[in-house]
């Protein structure tokens, strides 16, 4: 029998994925916050029509929606801003919804824990360090301006997410059919 390496090895060393442990803060944080928040009760009412035991587990299952969809709208965020390293181009804008459909969700304090956790994560990443290093310095006036501008892009793109998810529900409910899946994305590899 032939000799053949094994690769799968050397290949699970060579993965490296991007740090996402503000993810956790996500995950914490705005189901928390669904919690609090009256209009989560105020759909309770809706449960019977979505094959689900109880209010409660209705409104559980919504939450984890919109968990999922911060932390996919993260993603949508990094998207952004890794397409702007890859091609050399200035970091893109932030574009928030009117959040018309659950407005203030995202409170001061909920926005500065992801903000916290994103900067915690990335302040000490290489590759953001030499991006700024290379293509943003002259943009920002300090690295810490420059990963502040990063974890805005990433908030922004966590409450956006949310209402995509919202908006995915309420288009279920309005026209009385299954809730729509929510799968996260998968962990992001470093491809650079």
């Amino acid at each position: 029998m032939h000799f053949l390496p094994d690769t799968e090895e050397a290949d699970a060393v060579a993965e490296r994925y991007w740090p996402d442990s503000f993810k956790q803060v996500i995950q914490k944080d705005v189901r928390q916050a669904i919690g609090i928040n009256p209009l989560a009760n105020g759909l309770r009412h809706l449960y019977r029509n979505q094959d689900f035991p109880d209010g409660e587990q209705f409104t559980a299952r919504i939450a984890d929606m919109m968990v999922v969809g911060a932390e996919n709208g993260a993603d949508e965020g990094f998207d952004g801003i890794y397409r702007a390293f890859l091609t050399e181009s200035p970091l893109p804008e932030a574009r928030r919804y009117a959040r018309y459909l659950w407005p203030r969700l995202f409170s001061p304090r909920l926005r500065k824990g992801i903000h916290q956790a994103v900067v915690a994560d990335y302040s000490r990443d290489d590759a953001f360090q030499h991006a700024y290093k290379a293509g943003y310095s002259g943009d920002y006036g300090s690295f810490e301006e420059f990963i502040n501008e990063v974890a805005q892009l990433v908030v922004v793109g966590a409450m956006n997410g949310v209402d995509n998810t919202l908006a995915q529900i309420y288009r279920s409910l309005v026209n009385n059919r299954p809730l729509p899946p929510a799968r996260r994305r998968p962990r992001r590899l470093k491809g650079w």
